[in-house]
């Protein structure tokens, strides 16, 4: 951590993300199948769920898809079937009708619920509740990194060239790879789709730390991202979990890219004009 904010001894990150079904739980956050698909698997493939598994419809049951994605995703995604928080006896059940979906209210609209920032020991017990310390980072050295990495490429092109610390954009990602943590395959080279990956590697290492907001808005791909896949699980009659793909339309107008100038400023000046689209 660079710069946290300390938020005191509380529980109130766990009650607003721990998942529904849980005691005093809210539901909160939670993340999209659209995230899923851009975590990539550890074999070196370079694969991604959302390329892996591309088909709508998959049994859960008969295969399990996470299995060796990026540890990334198991440190930030809740999923069906798995034990959380620590004091919950009954695994998650994201499926219509389990005990953490529909048609409970609140309960999670896209399949998933969040793990990332909660502390899985901490309980909301009605006869024993717990707290314990929280900060929110504000920086850590791996968005540092990660700027790096983009402003190397982005001024040179290239991935492999060093700047004057002896460091190139991918020696940055793979620094991030190489924690004991994650361990993920080192990048090499300058593929014609670098900087795509590395806005995936941005989206799944900066989740829910208030970053995607801005990087959308800065990339300026607003309107490529206004679908968003959710997952919609169901139990069938041999008992057998399915999930299906299914997707979801999100307003976007390319005004998002700026703030309208405040109408107290204009009236300061009124040859300042409005930014476009606020008028």
């Amino acid at each position: 951590m660079i710069w946290a904010i300390k938020r005191g001894t509380s529980n109130y990150w766990e009650s607003y993300n721990y998942p529904i079904g849980v005691e005093n739980a809210n539901g909160g956050m939670c993340p999209t199948q659209t995230l899923v698909d851009n975590y990539e698997y550890n074999d070196g493939s370079n694969q991604t769920f959302g390329e892996r598994y591309s088909n709508a419809v998959i049994n859960l049951t008969q295969e399990d898809p996470y299995a060796g994605l990026d540890p990334r995703f198991f440190m930030t995604v809740v999923k069906n079937g798995d034990i959380w928080p620590n004091y919950n006896p009954n695994p998650i059940e994201t499926f219509i009708g389990g005990l953490n979906a529909a048609p409970i209210h609140n309960s999670t609209p896209t399949g998933y619920y969040l793990r990332k920032y909660c502390d899985p020991n901490v309980s909301l017990a009605t006869n024993n509740p717990t707290t314990s310390p929280h900060a929110w980072v504000a920086m850590r050295l791996g968005e540092f990194y990660l700027n790096y990495a983009e402003a190397m490429f982005q001024y040179y092109g290239d991935a492999e060239v060093k700047g004057e610390g002896d460091f190139s954009a991918n020696d940055a990602i793979n620094l991030l790879r190489d924690r004991a943590d994650v361990m993920m395959p080192h990048w090499s080279g300058t593929p014609a789709n670098w900087f795509e990956r590395y806005k995936r590697e941005r989206m799944v290492e900066m989740a829910f730390e208030d970053q995607r907001f801005w990087d959308v808005r800065r990339w300026k791909c607003g309107s490529e991202l206004s679908e968003i896949s959710i997952a919609e699980l169901q139990k069938n009659a041999s008992g057998d979990i399915i999930l299906t793909r299914k997707q979801e339309q999100r307003r976007w107008e390319d005004k998002y890219y700026l703030f309208p100038i405040p109408f107290s400023e204009y009236n300061k000046n009124k040859n300042l004009g409005q930014n476009l689209g606020w008028n």
